[in-house]
């Protein structure tokens, strides 16, 4: 440790030494009073402003990861798309789905006592086109004839399906239900996958007049 006893004060290096501490201070209490002072608030200011643009830019690299991802996803799901696409029909095909409903009676061996058209109705992705049946057959029949409904060459959905039973020398069963077919129009069909990224989508194609009600079917 120094001796303070030994510390020449009138030394001119002493003075000096403690004269260019007294400076340093002087000159840092001026500082800090004049400039830091002043400009603390706008100093903040700009920190707040450099961390928030460090946070956004943060932010923007995990939003680009996503999109990349959802991009992906989107692809994956538009290939998958482009195969069902192929079972849509464009326009509402009645004498072909009538056809396919008697074959799959034929091979189900099912009467058919009533095939009737309803109207369609537009959906958001497509277009639905209902028809009203009602058979006589057995319930072994009336499995096969649903399972042909399901693999017909176009997307079909059964749905309200009602029994009755009777007594006949080849029925055992009434049957009613509904037969759902679906059509895509051109206008409404994605040609790539950047239409399906616009915020905004077309608005839907206006309902065609519905068409009068088929007559019944001979059996």
């Amino acid at each position: 440790m120094i001796d303070a006893s030994q510390i020449n004060y009138k030394s001119p290096v002493f003075q000096k030494i403690v004269g260019t501490v007294v400076l340093f201070f002087i000159i840092l209490f001026l500082w800090h009073s004049q400039s830091y002072s002043a400009n603390k608030k706008t100093i903040a200011k700009k920190s707040e402003e450099l961390e928030s643009i460090l946070n956004q830019i943060q932010q923007a690299k995990q939003n680009a990861a996503k999109a990349e991802e959802i991009r992906a996803e989107l692809e994956r799901l538009f290939a998958q798309y482009k195969l069902i696409e192929e079972l849509l029909p464009r326009d509402r095909d009645v004498p072909t789905f009538i056809n396919m409903i008697q074959l799959a009676g034929k091979q189900a061996d099912a009467k058919i006592l009533k095939l009737e058209q309803k109207p369609s109705t537009v959906q958001t992705y497509y277009t639905a086109d209902p028809y009203n049946l009602k058979i006589e057959t057995t319930y072994h029949g009336l499995g096969k004839f649903l399972s042909l409904i399901a693999n017909l060459p176009f997307t079909a959905l059964v749905k309200d399906v009602k029994m009755t039973s009777f007594s006949s020398k080849k029925y055992s069963i009434n049957a009613s239900l509904t037969v759902i077919a679906h059509h895509l129009p051109s206008e409404n069909r994605p040609k790539e996958v950047k239409e399906l990224l616009k915020k905004k989508t077309k608005a839907p194609s206006k309902r065609k007049k519905p068409t009068k009600k088929a007559k019944k079917v001979p059996s």
